[in-house]
């Protein structure tokens, strides 16, 4: 059986289960699953950006902004990437240079640009989480075994099975695991022959 889609992988749950009685909570298994498992997956592969014009030295974050790939601003005639910087650490000279940023209250802080600077944001997105009317995802598509015990790890947590609980959670750690190292491969190009140029 392929489980591709929400459906699909309810019907899973379902047969992996053999409880007729917890049907109606699989989607609630599923949701419990995705919320420690979307958590822990970035995809580089879906790398997307969007450009922007500071308010006030800040940039506003995309809804679906999971994790930060690249900050770019053009200053002067040239494209430049930004550097981060820790709050605690911003001098002076740091406030004055649009070199670096912070993230500060859920925004992007760009030192030295205060508001019209332009830029370019690229980002890794959050996984939207399965339901009705988003019936796959990248984590689906990708590794539905890893959804399938996950799932059934949140039900045998319902029903207090040690058994399956002490099973599913080395199971579903170790299938992370995989995924994430799938994730990484995916998001680096194809690797071509070493070479070793002499210096000129």
């Amino acid at each position: 059986m392929t489980i591709s889609t929400y459906a699909a992988l309810q019907t899973a749950v379902a047969s992996y289960l053999h409880r007729s009685d917890l049907t109606a909570l699989i989607p609630t298994f599923i949701s419990l699953a995705e919320s420690t498992l979307l958590r822990e997956i970035s995809i580089p592969e879906t790398e997307a950006s969007v450009d922007g014009v500071t308010v006030g030295g800040y940039a506003v974050l995309p809804a679906d902004f999971c994790t930060l790939s690249k900050l770019a601003i053009t200053y002067a005639g040239a494209t430049r990437l930004l550097d981060y910087i820790a709050l605690e650490a911003v001098s002076t000279e740091t406030e004055a240079n649009p070199g670096y940023y912070s993230f500060q209250n859920g925004k992007l802080l760009i030192y030295g640009t205060g508001s019209g600077q332009t830029y370019t944001l690229y980002y890794i997105p959050v996984i939207a989480p399965l339901s009705d009317t988003a019936a796959s995802n990248w984590l689906l598509l990708n590794a539905p075994d890893l959804y399938l015990y996950g799932a059934a790890l949140e039900a045998a947590k319902h029903t207090r099975d040690d058994e399956q609980i002490q099973l599913l959670t080395g199971m579903v750690g170790a299938l992370l695991d995989s995924v994430q190292r799938l994730a990484h491969r995916k998001g680096l190009p194809m690797g071509g022959r070493l070479q070793i140029k002499p210096r000129r």
